[in-house]
C-alpha cells in the first residue's frame, strides 16, 4: 500500500473514532482527540484553549447544550481529506447529529486541522461551519 493512500486510511480511521468516541458521558475518550493546545472557531468566535481542563470544560459546555436536545450521537456522511504535509492534514466532513430515538436533530460542517505528534493524530483546530462550508477535493 502507498503511503498516500495509507495516511488516507489513518486520517479517516481518526475522524471515525473521534466521531465515536463523541457522545454524552464519554468526556475523557472525547478529549484524548484533541492537541492542547486547541482553538476552536464557531459562530464567528475564535476560543483557544490551552488546558486539557478548559478543553474538557467546552467540551462539556457542548455537550450538555446537545443532551437537552436529546442527541445521542453523530454519523458521518461525507469526508473530504487534504495531507498537507507528512504530520499535518485537513478533515472536512458534514455529520449527522442524531437524538436518541434515531431521528435527525441536525447536520452540521466541521473542519479540522489535525497534527501527528508522534502519538497519533490530535485536533488541533476544529471550525464548526454550514454544510455548504465543505472543503472538497479540488
Amino acid at each position: 500500500m502507498s503511503d498516500a493512500k495509507s495516511t488516507r486510511q489513518n486520517l479517516n480511521q481518526f475522524l471515525g473514532d473521534y466521531c465515536r468516541a463523541f457522545r454524552p458521558h464519554n468526556m475523557p475518550a472525547m478529549a484524548d482527540f484533541f492537541n492542547v493546545p486547541v482553538t476552536m472557531i464557531s459562530g464567528g468566535r475564535a476560543n483557544t484553549l490551552s488546558t486539557e481542563e478548559q478543553l474538557t470544560n467546552s467540551l462539556q459546555i457542548v455537550m450538555n447544550g446537545l443532551v437537552t436536545q436529546g442527541f445521542d450521537h453523530s454519523e458521518i456522511d461525507e469526508v473530504h481529506i487534504h495531507p498537507l504535509s507528512a504530520k499535518t492534514a485537513l478533515l472536512s466532513a458534514i455529520f449527522s447529529r442524531l437524538k436518541t430515538d434515531g431521528s435527525l436533530l441536525q447536520k452540521i460542517g466541521a473542519t479540522y486541522t489535525v497534527i501527528d505528534s508522534g502519538e497519533g493524530y490530535k485536533i488541533a483546530t476544529l471550525v464548526a461551519h454550514d454544510t455548504d462550508g465543505l472543503v472538497k477535493e479540488a
